[in-house]
């Protein structure tokens, strides 16, 4: 048993560093892409790239959950010596991300415009924000590829190289974000151009790794039974990816009815700060997916407890370490963005939310991950929609009413709360 516990806690040290800091990264390139906006548009280009950001992840959360999804059918079936078939899994993803871009591109290209108008974009936030999404929309082949390949590498045993690829299309990404922005003065063209690029990189990175592994012999035809299971577990990791632009919608709303375009920039920095946080959890919880769904396809229940005993410790004492910092910069993080000082001001409470957050996040991300590796997609997907479709939406109708803008911001940790507490009712069930 000692000996097993010594290889589990090897595997897990080896599979959640690539994945938190490659997260962890990510999330502050968002920081970074918000300071060159701030500094260069000012609150009305934070407010406009919030308001379009959820249509950015709305792409980037079905290629991954179709790279997610298959990826667990992948490592489900190698646990259980099915390698064949996990190749031919492997291939179905390749071939779903790329007709899933050709309709979304089309689809954008004709709906862009009017999406915006109804998330409630107008005038020069409008403009801004129709900026953005034209270039997106022509690069959303490289979105869903981006983001859906890497949970493969991972998967393959290559979390490292999926680090390292992230970690490269990110620097490419900040690098072009300052040339685009503070040199040629594109705006946020610049912004989602830069994003483009950046996907770009992390695309050919990771195909070409998944070239040299190797492909099944006619790796292009679609198997019924595989696409309906890799949909079929990947609506819980889209869900999870796709919960936060839910909630941002809401939330402008209700920003733009209590408080107007400058509610909606403060709102912008609290996406930031939390955007961090909610990167380093979910790359706690996908650094264990892989794990996981190998230990579950082999039946090994031991190694599995085992993991869930390590991702919850390391999930607490990295909840203590980010209230710690999100309180201490809460007046400091909002100025470095270049917001006003009526938006630093109200921003400020809203990242002392954001701490309140902490770790019931940690919970329903670990809780989250669990469900959808171990294939359990009815649980995973009550505990993923619960958040935008159900405890967000009350919460945000009833506490603004009665808390104004602090409501607002209180949403977020309510609603955190309630879906941790569903997520233990689920495991005990």
């Amino acid at each position: 048993m000692n000996n097993s516990r010594q290889s589990v806690s090897k595997k897990f040290y080896r599979y959640i560093y690539p994945s938190m800091l490659s997260m962890l990264l990510i999330g502050f390139y968002g920081i970074a892409d918000g300071f060159f906006i701030g500094q260069s548009l000012g609150d009305d280009g934070l407010a406009a790239i919030n308001l379009a950001w959820p249509l950015l992840v709305a792409i980037t959360s079905i290629g991954t959950g179709i790279g997610t999804g298959g990826s667990i059918v992948m490592s489900i079936r190698n646990g259980a010596g099915e390698e064949v078939k996990a190749n031919k899994a492997k291939g179905n993803i390749l071939i779903l991300l790329c007709a899933t871009s050709i309709i979304l591109t089309l689809f954008f290209m004709v709906k862009a415009d009017e999406i915006l108008k109804l998330l409630g974009a107008d005038g020069i936030i409008f403009e801004y924000a129709m900026d953005y999404m034209e270039v997106i929309t022509y690069g959303i082949i490289f979105q869903i590829v981006g983001s859906g390949i890497t949970p493969i590498i991972k998967n393959i045993g290559k979390p490292v190289f999926a680090m390292i690829a992230m970690v490269i299309g990110m620097l490419v990404n900040i690098m072009l974000d300052a040339v685009f922005l503070l040199v040629f003065d594109m705006g946020l063209s610049g912004i989602a151009l830069a994003t483009c690029i950046g996907q770009a990189t992390v695309s050919v990175l990771g195909m070409v790794m998944i070239i040299k592994t190797g492909l099944e012999n006619k790796w292009y035809v679609l198997d019924k039974s595989t696409v309906i299971s890799i949909i079929k577990i990947g609506c819980s990791p889209f869900g999870l990816s796709f919960a936060p632009a839910i909630v941002i919608i809401c939330t402008n709303y209700q920003c733009l009815n209590y408080g107007g375009s400058a509610t909606v920039a403060a709102y912008t920095v609290m996406t930031y700060a939390s955007y961090v946080i909610y990167s380093l959890m979910q790359g706690l919880a996908d650094g264990i997916q892989p794990l996981i769904s190998f230990y579950k396809g082999a039946n090994d229940n031991y190694s599995i407890k085992i993991l869930m005993k390590k991702v919850v410790s390391t999930g607490g004492i990295l909840s203590i370490l980010f209230i710690a910092v999100t309180v201490a910069s809460k007046n400091a993080f909002p100025i470095m963005y270049g917001a006003s000082t009526e938006v630093a001001l109200i921003a400020s409470n809203a990242m002392l939310a954001v701490a309140l957050s902490i770790p019931f996040i940690a919970i329903t991300r670990i809780m989250s991950a669990y469900f959808y590796a171990i294939g359990d997609s009815r649980n995973a997907t009550i505990l993923v929609y619960a958040d935008p479709l159900f405890f967000t939406p009350i919460f945000l109708l009833t506490l603004p009413r009665f808390l104004d803008v602090i409501g607002i911001w209180l949403t977020y940790p309510f609603t955190q709360i309630f879906t941790s507490l569903l997520s233990i009712l689920l495991l005990k069930k």
